[in-house]
Order: structure tokens, then sequence, then C-alpha cells
């Protein structure tokens, strides 16, 4: 679970086939869950493109411009790992905004066995 002094970002379920520069609105890269008790419920999704990919200009998806490019978020992936991201919270309300990259809402309970208070990446030129 992903937590920052802002907010929490959740569980992050990520799927490799998706990683592209081409978004398909219908299949986010990534699920983001909460977990409450036993149980992951899921709060939103994410677009994930990697500089790697190719992608040549900032991605947008429902009119919204992404975030970054960004280092990777470590540890949990390298800071080589230069990306755009854009976070939708479909499924829990986020007070900062639907867009935003962290809900003040999403918490990371400590008895939670995958825990992680980062730092926000920085951010990183695109030629």
């Amino acid at each position: 679970c992903i937590e920052y002094p802002t907010g929490g970002m959740g569980v992050h379920f990520l799927n490799t086939h998706l990683i592209s520069p081409k978004l398909d609105p219908m299949r986010p890269t990534i699920l983001l869950y909460e977990p409450v008790g036993d149980k992951l419920v899921l709060v939103g999704v994410e677009w994930f493109v990697p500089l790697a990919t190719g992608v040549k200009e900032r991605p947008t998806i429902f009119g919204q411009p992404f975030h970054g490019p960004m280092e990777g978020h470590e540890p949990l992936m390298p800071a080589e790992l230069h990306h755009y991201d854009l976070h939708v919270w479909l499924f829990k309300k986020n007070p900062a905004g639907l867009f935003e990259d962290v809900n003040p809402d999403v918490k990371c309970p400590r008895s939670y066995g995958y825990n992680f208070s980062l730092k926000p990446p920085r951010p990183v030129q695109h030629k």
C-alpha cells in the first residue's frame, strides 16, 4: 500500500501487457485498491506510460494531461523508470480532485504487510 504525507494511492495491480504509448480509455494499466479489513476494495485506476515506450509528447486521456514525466517511485520501481501517469479516482471520491495523484481518504493500515511511505518522485526532462 502506498502512502504519502498528503494521502494514499493504495495497492497497485499493474497489467504489463497494457504498457504502451497508445492509450485505451477502457483498459487502464493499473487498478488501485484500498485495504479495508481483510479485503481489497477497488478505489481507482491509473494509466502508466514509461518514456521507454517511445512516447513523444505528454499523453492525455479524457482531456486530462498526464502528470510527469517523473522518476520511478522508489523503492517500488527504479528511479530510472521515467514515466507519465494519470490517476482517476472512479470508485472513491477524492476531496483533492478526480485526477489527483493521491487521495487523502485512502488509508494504508499499519497492520497491512505491504506499506510504503514515499516521497513524491522528482520531475525529469523529456526530450
